[in-house]
């Protein structure tokens, strides 16, 4: 039970630092948008940031879990 118990508290601070991650790259993407006026700039930036994102779960799930 224990072993449990330490997996979902895991799991919820991956969340947790997952919407932090989201946030600020959004936050980084509507800066580069409003500043650089470059609207094909902010797609690409919000594809990468996606892609990163998947990355990272994926590795973070590979050898966490």
């Amino acid at each position: 039970m224990y072993n449990i118990y330490v997996c979902y508290f895991e799991l919820f601070l991956f969340l947790i630092l997952l919407y932090i991650y989201i946030y600020v790259c959004m936050y980084v993407c509507m800066y580069v948008c409003m500043y650089v006026y470059m609207y094909n700039m902010c797609y690409v930036c919000m594809y990468v940031c996606m892609y990163v994102c998947m990355y990272v779960c994926m590795y973070v799930c590979m050898y966490v879990v």
